[in-house]
C-alpha cells in the first residue's frame, strides 16, 4: 500500500521506533548488522528511553476493608457489579489508584514535586497480578524526572519480533536518591493517622528494611514500569545528531512520514503521558491540515 499524503506513525515509544528501524531509519550500524537498506541514518531513533520506576509498598491492613476481601468471595464480586451494574457506584466506578498526590521527597533539592504517590485499596505483587491473600493496600511511588536513559533496538529485520530493551533504571545519583527518599516519604504518610491504625504490619519491604542500601535493594528487586516510555523518537533541531523529528513532528531524512506519540516527547513529562499526548495529537492535526492545504495551494496555484 501506498499513502497519497502522509504516513503517520503512532505505535508507541516502544513500537514507533522499531517500526522506524525495520524500514530503515535509524543509526546504520545497526541496520547493517541486520540487512537493512538505510533510509535514514538518524542515530537518535531507539535512544533517549525514558519510564518511570515504580516501587510499590504492600500493607496487610488490620479489618477486613480492603478490596482484596471482595475479590475472594463471590458475595464481594457479586457486590461489585451489582453497585456498578445499578447505581454505578462502587470500586468498579473508580480508577485502581483511588488516592494520589505529586509531593517532594527531596525538599531540600527539588523546587517543584519530584515523586508521584499512589494509594490502592489492594494489593498485588505486580501491576494485574493476582491479589493478596490477606487484607491489603498498596502505596506505590514514582520518580517524576528520572535522569536515567536507555535504549531500544531490534533483535531482527522481522517487524513482528519484539525490540531488546534496556530502560537503565536507577542508573543516575539523583535517581537513586530521589526513588529511596519516595519510599521513606510514603512510610511517613503510611504511619501518621488515619492510615497507621489500620497498618497491621509492612509486608513489602518490611520493617527489617532500614538502611538507604536495602530499602534501595528493594526498589532495585521490585521496582517495575507504570507503563509512560517515552523519548526514543525525539523532537528537536536538525543539528541535534539523536534529534529524529523536527517541530512538525516530521522525520527527518524523509518524506511524508510522522511520529506522533509519546516517542517523540525529549523528555518524560512529570506526571502522567495520557493528557500530554492527546494534546500533542490535537496539535498535530492542525499541522497536517494546515501542510496539506497549503501543498493544495501550490499545486492549483496559477503559473505566471
Amino acid at each position: 500500500m501506498r499513502a497519497n499524503r502522509e504516513v503517520l506513525l503512532a505505535a508507541s515509544a516502544l513500537q514507533s521506533p522499531q517500526l522506524l528501524q525495520v524500514s530503515g531509519v535509524g543509526p546504520a550500524r545497526l541496520l547493517g548488522d541486520f540487512g537493512i537498506p538505510v533510509v535514514a541514518n538518524r542515530p537518535g531513533v531507539g535512544e533517549n528511553l525514558q519510564d518511570y520506576l515504580q516501587v510499590r509498598l504492600i500493607y496487610e491492613v488490620s479489618r477486613p476493608i480492603s478490596t482484596n476481601n471482595l475479590l475472594h468471595s463471590w458475595q464481594g464480586r457479586a457486590k461489585m457489579g451489582l453497585q456498578w451494574a445499578l447505581f454505578r457506584e462502587g470500586p468498579l466506578a473508580v480508577g485502581i489508584n483511588q488516592g494520589g498526590l505529586f509531593c517532594r521527597a527531596l525538599p531540600d533539592e527539588a523546587k517543584t514535586p519530584d515523586i508521584q504517590l499512589h494509594f490502592l485499596t489492594l494489593s498485588a505483587d505486580s501491576a494485574g497480578g493476582d491479589v493478596h491473600s490477606f487484607p491489603g493496600c498498596t502505596y506505590s511511588i514514582c520518580q517524576l524526572r528520572p535522569e536515567s536513559r536507555g535504549v531500544l533496538r531490534i533483535r531482527t529485520n522481522d517487524m513482528r519480533d519484539a525490540p531488546s530493551m534496556q530502560p537503565n533504571y536507577l542508573s543516575s545519583d539523583l535517581d537513586l536518591r530521589t526513588t529511596v527518599a519516595g519510599v521513606r516519604f510514603a512510610r511517613r504518610i503510611a504511619a501518621a493517622e488515619p492510615m497507621a491504625s489500620l497498618m497491621k504490619r509492612e509486608v513489602r519491604p518490611s520493617a527489617d528494611a532500614q538502611t538507604d542500601d536495602e530499602l534501595l535493594q528493594f526498589c532495585r528487586e521490585y521496582g517495575q514500569t507504570i507503563f509512560h516510555p517515552s523519548g526514543t523518537a525525539k523532537m528537536g533541531v536538525v543539528s541535534d545528531t539523536l534529534a529524529v523529528v523536527d517541530e512538525r513532528l516530521r522525520v527527518y531524512g524523509t518524506r511524508g512520514l510522522r511520529v506522533i506519540d509519546c516517542s517523540i516527547m525529549p523528555t518524560l513529562v512529570s506526571g502522567n503521558t495520557n493528557v500530554p499526548i492527546i494534546m500533542v495529537a490535537e496539535k498535530a492535526s492542525d499541522m497536517i491540515l494546515s501542510d496539506a492545504r497549503a501543498d493544495d495551494r501550490s499545486r492549483t496555484a496559477p503559473l505566471e
